[in-house]
């Protein structure tokens, strides 16, 4: 209780660093909220592409489709696979262009039997096509792989980016700590040497520093998530409007995202006082 009570009417005397530091985590938190859920985000989009992925095999007129529908179904890539008949395909397609219908009395149907397949793995599915194209009676086939192929690569690209960012806002975030617990102890010099006469340990002397470092970036870690929140909440929301189809984080995912952001937050404000605080007794040999 006397580390807090301490640290209270120290962040009151310095008003003018402790909105400093704490603007500066603010920032930093706020970032790195907001950071992290759209890369986790994003994560769940590939996810999902990658869920969705099918191999469509189109047969050629007059293929065994049963013979090649079996040996398929054996490879132990392949999760599922079943046949489309050129039926079935024209009446999906006339769900979608219903003026479609009007022309089938006229038009003969020119859409293949095709395969459709998915896999254990979306990451064999350029093997896989290639295996089903040699396969006698078919004439081609198509996949989505290179789409997702093409957001893995960029969402690893993004997660360096991010890294390297995230880790410059949280040493801007410690540096400021340390810079405001050492005006601190400048600032109670005489009271410390006073203390340290009397009997105080080092650990009792610093515990109000931690304590004022943990408070400064837990009220911003705080406030950050309340701005990182409302701030997702209303962009998932439009993309929600925009593309109903793309999945979005839930409550219980912010909720540990949220959790995991104020441990970080404690943590960065504890070790930079700790820090600040020991080497600056230790300099001044109080």
């Amino acid at each position: 209780m006397y580390a807090f009570s301490q640290a209270l009417r120290s962040l009151r005397q310095h008003l003018t660093s402790t909105l400093a530091t704490f603007f500066t985590a603010l920032v930093s938190f706020s970032l790195l909220f907001l950071l992290g859920l759209l890369l986790w985000n994003l994560d769940r989009v590939v996810a999902t592409l990658e869920r969705e992925l099918e191999v469509a095999a189109f047969l050629k007129p007059g293929a065994q489709a049963s013979d090649i529908l079996n040996q398929i179904k054996t490879w132990p890539e392949v999760s599922e696979a079943r046949l489309q008949t050129k039926e079935e395909a024209l009446a999906t397609l006339q769900l979608d262009y219903p003026y479609l219908a009007q022309a089938r009395e006229f038009v003969q149907n020119p859409l293949p039997d095709t395969i459709r397949l998915r896999l254990n793995d979306p990451q064999a599915v350029r093997e896989v096509g290639r295996r089903v194209a040699r396969l006698e009676g078919v004439d081609s086939v198509e996949y989505g792989g290179a789409l997702t192929e093409q957001l893995v690569r960029v969402l690893g690209g993004l997660r360096v980016a991010v890294n390297i960012l995230v880790l410059l806002l949280l040493l801007d975030t410690l540096f400021s700590v340390m810079g405001t617990i050492r005006l601190s102890i400048e600032n109670r010099r005489e009271e410390l040497r006073v203390m340290q006469l009397v009997g105080a340990t080092r650990r009792f002397i610093q515990g109000p520093f931690v304590a004022e470092g943990t408070l400064l970036t837990l009220a911003a870690g705080l406030v950050a998530l309340g701005l990182g929140v409302v701030s997702y909440r209303f962009l998932a929301q439009a993309l929600q409007n925009l593309l109903p189809f793309v999945p979005v984080l839930a409550d219980g995912d912010l909720a540990r995202a949220a959790g995991a952001m104020l441990v970080l937050a404690v943590l960065l404000g504890a070790t930079g006082a700790y820090l600040a605080s020991r080497a600056n007794l230790r300099e001044t040999d109080l």
